[in-house]
């Protein structure tokens, strides 16, 4: 309930305040930002009062050792892959984690709130930091909008703020120019691999997971809770079913904590990362009171295919335009294993984001880009998927047609072995696929030089995403020396140096020095928005 809701929820949320105000916790909110990176001192003082950094600091404290151990354990399994001596060795270790549950295994989730069962198109890569690309989303028609503190979002501290602020007027319908009846929020908190420097804990940094649903939580929880729009999740890189285990009691201890009934949040877990492919349904079962289902993308479950196999030189991908789509068979299984799971767990599932960008096009590239988009949504669709992604709201109506008219076939495919999910393509490389992965890392990183957290190139947006699988991929190609197609050209740092003259009046200097430093590192950095925030003195 609000403070403007009935004389009892209003009492109750006085005296959880009150409460909060109480809290002995020593929290350190930093002013030494650059003056680029400096938030608004109003914006700051509203996202971040008194009570909402005592109730950061109780969620922070709650859950450290248990972060800790997951940071742990994600470690644990990387060596685990690193000293095994051959790929298949390596891929033996990944089995599928499904029962024997405790209850049997005729069990479904939550049923969910009449408003969150339409799950045909979210705007996806919506950075709340973005005010006017927010708004634009919110009235787009489409049924949700993932407003992304992730993939989609640099991360400054001016941006955090900003996006926060945008995002507590948003869910009360109070930013300029949001209709009657915008989409619902859904906020994709920043992933595990992410921490929000600005802010330390009684001495410790806290999670960036954790400060951005503290904040929503804290501000907009009850208010969603009242007006039934929430509050709804979108969980980003989970690599377990213990990881989304630990979500439920993050869940379970706020909603305790601020007064809101058991099992009203509701998160969809986005499946982008391989180890989860094996444990989908066990993941399903630890949020089955908090589930809205799966979502299945490509280029992050790609890319946590080159970072886990990092060691091995058959993990290297081929030209990924050419070779690699959702038809490719492992991303196939994955894309059919993830909706049999959740059509058995009457969850929803849903699809990857169209990520073209209408505008400025031709005529001719946009007829093109609306082919490639039915084409691609009408196969998923007849999958049995319930939904998508796009990051156009030109789209939505397209797409929302697709979901809404396109029958699923019924046909049963044989479940995947795990060898199915493993199985990786054969083909080439070319000197085009290497200069435009090359080019997708300078953008994405010049725009987090501009703390912009997205660029389109060739009439699509680049996020962490594809950048991920870019960089990744030329990496790889660098460590084990990959020959390009009929060419006794290897791929190179000289090779990188080489395309890079053209490129270099585009970009800033901080950009070519980022890039050229993540492509030649020994160890290969595990998130390259982690490897970003942490050189930040040279963009910020």
């Amino acid at each position: 309930m609000t403070a403007s809701a009935s004389g009892s929820g209003a009492d109750r949320l006085a005296r959880i305040h009150a409460h909060l105000r109480a809290i002995d916790h020593a929290v350190y909110v930093s002013t030494s930002v650059p003056a680029a990176s400096s938030p608004d001192p109003d914006k700051l003082a509203t996202v971040l009062p008194p009570e909402a950094k005592a109730f950061l600091a109780t969620l922070a404290d709650r859950f450290r050792d248990e972060v800790r151990q997951l940071h742990l354990v994600r470690q644990e399994r990387q060596l685990q892959l690193d000293l095994c001596s051959t790929i298949d060795e390596a891929r033996s270790l990944c089995v599928f984690r499904n029962g024997p549950y405790p209850d049997g295994d005729n069990w479904t989730i939550n049923p969910l709130p009449q408003i969150l069962r339409d799950r045909r198109v979210d705007i996806g890569d919506t950075s709340p930091a973005r005010t006017d690309e927010l708004v634009s989303a919110l009235n787009s028609g489409a049924q949700g909008v993932q407003v992304d503190m992730d993939d989609g979002h640099c991360p400054s501290w001016k941006n955090v703020i900003h996006g926060h602020w945008n995002l507590l007027h948003a869910v009360r319908g109070k930013l300029p120019g949001i209709t009657a009846s915008p989409a619902l929020l859904l906020p994709r908190p920043r992933a595990w691999n992410m921490d929000e420097e600005n802010v330390l804990v009684n001495g410790h940094v806290m999670p960036g997971a954790l400060f951005d649903f503290g904040v929503h939580m804290f501000h907009s929880g009850a208010h969603l809770t009242s007006t039934g729009r929430g509050p709804f999740f979108y969980l980003p890189k989970l690599e377990s079913a213990d990881e989304a285990a630990l979500w439920t009691r993050i869940f379970a201890y706020t909603e305790a904590t601020l007064g809101i009934p058991q099992h009203t949040i509701k998160a969809v877990v986005l499946i982008e990362h391989i180890l989860a492919a094996f444990e989908m349904d066990a993941i399903l079962f630890a949020m089955r009171h908090y589930s809205a289902g799966l979502n299945c993308g490509m280029w992050d479950y790609t890319a946590s295919i080159l970072s886990k196999f990092r060691a091995f030189p058959e993990a290297s991908l081929p030209d990924r335009q050419a070779f690699v789509s959702m038809q490719t068979p492992f991303l196939s299984h994955y894309m059919h294993l993830l909706i049999a799971t959740c059509k058995k767990r009457q969850a929803p599932a849903t699809t990857g984001m169209a990520p073209f960008v209408l505008a400025g096009a031709t005529p001719d590239a946009q007829a093109a880009m609306r082919l490639k988009t039915t084409t691609g949504k009408t196969l998923e669709a007849r999958a049995g998927a319930d939904g998508a992604l796009v990051f156009d709201p030109a789209l939505v109506p397209l797409v929302q047609d697709i979901f809404a008219t396109t029958a699923a076939t019924g046909a049963v495919l044989p479940a995947p072995s795990p060898r199915d999910l493993l199985v990786l393509p054969q083909g080439h490389v070319t000197l085009q696929s290497v200069e435009f992965n090359l080019r997708v890392v300078l953008a994405y990183i010049e725009s987090w030089v501009r703390q912009e957290g997205i660029a389109v190139l060739d009439n699509c947006v680049e996020d962490s995403a594809t950048a991920e699988i870019a960089r990744s991929q030329l990496w790889h190609w660098i460590k084990y020396q990959q020959r390009l197609q009929d060419s006794n050209i290897v791929v190179s740092l000289g090779l990188i140096h080489s395309l890079l003259g053209p490129l270099v009046p585009r970009v800033s200097p901080a950009t070519r020095r980022l890039a050229l430093h993540v492509l030649q590192v020994q160890g290969f950095p595990t998130f390259l928005t982690t490897f970003l925030q942490h050189q930040r003195l040279v963009w910020e």
